[in-house]
């Protein structure tokens, strides 16, 4: 990463050519400090600085694309794991995917460029379902676009990998790689189309679609139990895992997609409200997703939300907070009131650190550490300006955000969700079933103490 300090005026154009073309080159971020007593002074015959601008697109070579194109044609089955690489290159992806009859495993970050298409079965991982890990566990070969997915535990084992990245250092980085790609994803695929064979074997495509429609169909009944397809099981669940009755996250996340505009910009916090952006709302060409997904930090959802507004008002922008991410940055609500940003936050108030307690009790261990004793979140937010509501019952929730959509100021909604529910991964294990289990059984009794 280039980091330097300019010291005199005449460094300014030399540094800042560096740093800009440094940028582009690694694809990442250039740093450059001004002392403030530099700021004053004055630069006697600039001279503009050259920009080198981005790395030039390209192809790998046609002995790779060969190799690579033998191991997709030889294969049975092909499953694509695209992500944002991939993003500007979406009609070559779902060529390739309707060449090979292959499902497509959507990361997070490219959810919002591959979410509405017929291949698609979801995300992977901790948020992810189960036809994404039937997509990944029944492929013969795997190919990933565009992605530096970070979770080793879920690529499956035994595969042939093929890995196309227009960095090399990310080539291998997660997984073992067998046939590596070093190029742009459109120009690759590009290059690799008139090589591949179509398959007529749709078997593997039609079973996890079919499991992804099923899955779907599920967590719409959980987000509406009450809505007269729930069956007795899952009507049982709800006065175990919900006796208060308090609003179901699914439901908060369900109303979210069917109300916000077609063009909404979204952001979500990280744990518990990244579960439910990822399975309840759709995105299309139009609708942007914006989180913390490199770094998984709290408290994004806001500040990413106020960003996005600011560069567009007229442009419909709704942050999916956490109490517990909300409660870290509570002075930028203020912020979205000095600069007229009239964003919709929505916040899914259970009083815990949702995703941790979840980690905890998935590993046997009771919850420590994670209820929170939270403000009334919707005074406060009308203390600082904010136009604010608090829903308690199911039934208040609909209307509650159709009249924040109205609404063109700074808008916080408050609800009141079921901290007791429950996020199952797509391939729950027998170890974390037992662990879940025996951490309820220590909560129950040292809530008895």
């Amino acid at each position: 990463m280039y980091n330097q300090t300019i010291t005199s005026a005449e460094q300014v154009p030399h540094m800042l050519e560096q740093a800009i073309n440094t940028a582009y080159a690694e694809s990442g971020v250039a740093v450059l400090t001004l002392p403030g007593d530099l700021g004053t002074l004055e630069l006697d015959d600039p001279v503009e600085p050259a920009l080198a601008g981005p790395l030039p697109a390209g192809a790998p070579a046609a002995a790779q694309l060969d190799d690579a194109a033998a191991a997709l044609n030889d294969a049975k089955a092909v499953t694509v794991l695209a992500g944002v690489g991939a993003r500007e290159s979406r009609a070559e992806v779902l060529a390739l995917c309707e060449t090979l009859n292959a499902p497509m495993v959507v990361t997070i970050k490219g959810k919002d460029a591959f979410d509405d298409n017929p291949f698609s079965v979801g995300q992977s991982g901790l948020i992810g379902n189960p036809a994404a890990a039937e997509a990944f566990d029944g492929c013969d070969v795997l190919l990933m676009l565009g992605t530096d997915f970070p979770y080793r535990e879920w690529f499956p084992e035994g595969k042939t990998v093929i890995q196309v990245d227009v960095r090399p250092s990310h080539i291998g980085r997660r997984t073992q790689v067998n046939l590596p790609l070093v190029g742009d994803v459109g120009e690759t695929l590009r290059a690799l189309q008139p090589r591949l064979q179509p398959k007529k074997d749709d078997k593997l495509l039609t079973k996890v679609q079919k499991r992804y429609a099923d899955w779907r169909k599920h967590q719409g009944i959980l987000s509406d139990p009450e809505g007269g397809t729930a069956s007795i099981l899952e009507r049982i669940r709800g006065l175990f895992d919900n006796p208060d009755d308090r609003i179901r996250p699914e439901m908060v996340g369900a109303l979210l997609d069917e109300l916000a505009p077609a063009d909404a910009v979204f952001t979500t916090d990280t744990g518990m409200s990244t579960v439910w952006m990822s399975r309840f709302i759709s995105m299309s060409d139009e609708r942007r997703l914006l989180g913390s997904f490199n770094l998984g930090s709290m408290a994004n959802a806001l500040p990413q939300a106020l960003g996005a507004q600011a560069l567009d008002r007229s442009r419909p922008v709704v942050a999916m907070c956490g109490d517990g991410g909300l409660m870290m940055l509570l002075g930028d609500m203020r912020t979205a009131v000095t600069y007229d940003l009239p964003v919709v936050a929505v916040v899914f108030n259970n009083s815990r650190l949702g995703m941790v307690k979840l980690e905890q009790e998935q590993g046997g261990l009771p919850e420590f550490g994670t209820e929170l004793d939270n403000p009334d979140f919707a005074a406060v937010a009308t203390a600082m300006g904010w136009t604010a509501r608090r829903v308690e019952e199911p039934e208040d929730l609909e209307e509650s955000l159709r009249w924040a959509f109205a609404q063109k100021s700074p808008v916080l909604i408050v609800v009141l969700t079921n901290p007791e529910e429950i996020s199952v991964p797509p391939k729950p294990t027998v170890e974390q079933g037992w662990g879940f289990a025996i951490a309820k059984v220590k909560e129950t009794l040292e809530s008895r103490r």
